[in-house]
């Protein structure tokens, strides 16, 4: 299943050339790894033990290639220069933070709070991180949309910006995440609120093209 969804953010996020490839590489690694503790796990004597162990080697050996990123993350602060003030929202906590291992990653965070509605906004700089934009690919796929009574979660855009948008009726919590550039992830996580549009309009407020030229 993971191997699938890198694979398939891979082929979206990249758009060709030498990342893709090394994607597409360790993700077909993870599948080979996967294979072979299937078949390790049917005989779990002998060379069966022994394949096991050689599937997990493998897998693991992708995951750290797929961790691996050249890519220099965007200093916190800018990000943290990026969350907006919104009229009729008092912002709170803003805070950021940057790490170079284990997955090299920088953040930006800050809650928004009227009366008892509050929503929290996280920006991230995944440094096109396939481990963190890979759960996120079938979500993100036009068309994506699943419906009951308790609310429902579908594929969205925000601008040209592919988004991903779930609403729980009952709890009257609403989620809004968008992916900028194959690479940021903008994430507003809303509690008692009204609807998911005060979500999602605190996501528009973002200057997402700011975000996408930082570098």
């Amino acid at each position: 299943m993971m191997a699938a969804l890198v694979l398939g953010v891979a082929a979206a996020g990249c758009g060709g050339g030498s990342e893709q490839r090394e994607a597409e590489q360790a993700a077909d690694q993870i599948r080979q790894g996967a294979e072979q503790i299937q078949r390790g796990a049917e005989q779990l004597t002998g060379s069966g033990a022994e394949e096991l162990a050689r599937g997990f080697e493998q897998m693991a050996q992708g995951f750290q290639q797929l961790a691996q990123s050249d890519v220099t993350v965007v200093d916190y602060e800018a990000l943290k220069a990026a969350l907006p003030q919104v009229d009729g929202w008092t912002q709170s906590n803003a805070r950021g933070e940057q790490m170079s291992a284990p997955i090299r990653h920088s953040r930006a965070e800050a809650r928004y709070t009227r009366g008892d509605s509050s929503i929290e906004l996280e920006i991230t700089d995944s440094a096109m991180n396939q481990l963190m934009l890979a759960p996120m690919a079938m979500f993100l796929a036009a068309g994506f949309e699943e419906r009951s009574d308790e609310g429902f979660r579908r594929s969205t855009k925000i601008g040209a910006h592919p988004a991903f948008e779930e609403w729980d009726t009952d709890a009257r919590r609403g989620e809004v995440t968008v992916v900028v550039g194959n690479r940021f992830i903008v994430q507003a996580t809303g509690h008692d609120v009204n609807d998911l549009s005060e979500v999602r309009a605190l996501v528009e407020a973002v200057d997402l093209d700011r975000i996408a030229g930082l570098n």
